[in-house]
Parts: structure tokens; sequence; C-alpha cells
């Protein structure tokens, strides 16, 4: 009897480490009016989404590893916290932790925030849409400006990388501590 009950207390440890545990969203938002939602946001823009990826963050190599999109839009209309032609709009990637999904092609009334690196983000609950589901937004909005400054910030999107260096990170850091190894061993031999 205690024979089982060890084995079985065994098997259940070892399966919760051998199980995927998945990660558990939850999005819940205030909905806010028009008004509300343009005195808070930082920009407030219409643009057309001309390319989006994910870029992959972790702090340090056994960090938390957090995947986001990175979205860039060409601005048509402006009417807060935007002068350019070209933004870069960050978002958490998933509708169910509050992540927006931009699709490529498709134009946007965009709300933006700055985020905690001084980056714009946006969410599912900012009154991001698109611009035919937007038209309390708009209404309230009236006309927009045209963005001032021509940029492109095609090379800026193509700099930010979703590209895992751990494994690259600890093979140098393998080959390294083998090279010292074997270059101090022979040195000990040749002096004995």
């Amino acid at each position: 009897m205690k024979i089982s009950v060890f084995f079985a207390a065994i098997l259940f440890l070892f399966s919760l480490v051998i199980l995927p545990i998945n990660k558990a969203y939850a999005c819940s938002c205030a909905e806010l009016e028009p008004k509300e939602a343009f005195e808070k946001a930082e920009s407030v823009f219409t643009g057309r989404v001309l390319s989006s990826k994910q870029q992959r963050i972790q702090n340090g190599v056994m960090g938390a590893i957090e995947n986001r999109d990175v979205n860039l839009l060409e601005v048509q209309e402006t009417w807060k916290g935007v002068n350019q032609s070209q933004v870069i709009v960050y978002d958490n990637g998933h509708e169910a932790s509050c992540g927006f999904h931009f699709s490529v092609g498709s134009t946007y009334l965009v709300y933006t925030y700055k985020g905690k690196d001084g980056e714009r983000y946006t969410s599912f609950c900012s009154r991001t849409n698109e611009v035919s589901k937007a038209g309390e937004d708009l209404k309230f909005l009236g006309q927009g400006k045209p963005a001032e400054k021509e940029v492109n910030l095609e090379g800026e999107l193509k700099r930010i990388s979703n590209k895992d260096y751990d494994m690259e990170i600890f093979i140098v850091g393998i080959v390294v501590v083998g090279a010292v190894t074997f270059f101090v061993v022979r040195k000990v031999r040749r002096k004995s």
C-alpha cells in the first residue's frame, strides 16, 4: 500500500514536470467614451498598417519571455501627438491579454499610450478600431490634420528582432570555457 502511494506521488510530480503548462490570459476593460479616450491617449491618428511582426523580449538569459507585436503604420490623419508620416505601435499580441490585432493593409483609428520604454503602444481596451467601425470616434474628433514630417521607419522595424540568442550565447560560453581549460591544462603539463 505504502509503495503504491509512493509511486502515485512520484508519477504525479513527474507529470507536473513533463506536461506543458499553458499561460492563462485575462482581459477586462473599462469602456471609455471617445472624449475620455482622447484625453487619456498620448496620440490619436488614423493609419494604414504597412507591416507587422513579433518581437521577443527577455530579461537576461533566464528571464521570462514575452512576445509582443510591432506594427508599422502610415499616418493618414492626426489629431494628437503625431506629426510624422510613419509610426511604430506596439501591442501585447494576444486579444486574451488585451493585445490588439492589426491586419496588414487595413486602416485604423489608433489611440496610443506611452509604454515603459517610451514606445507607443495600444491595446484592445483603447478604442483603437478599424476606421469603418470607428464612426462615433471620428464624429467626435472631426477633421484631422495631415502629418507634417515625412519619415521612413522601415529600417527601424527591421532592426527589431524576435530571435532567441540564448543558445548561441551558451555555445560560445562553452567553447570559451573549453578553450581556456585546454590551454591551462596544456600549460600545467608542460611545466611538470
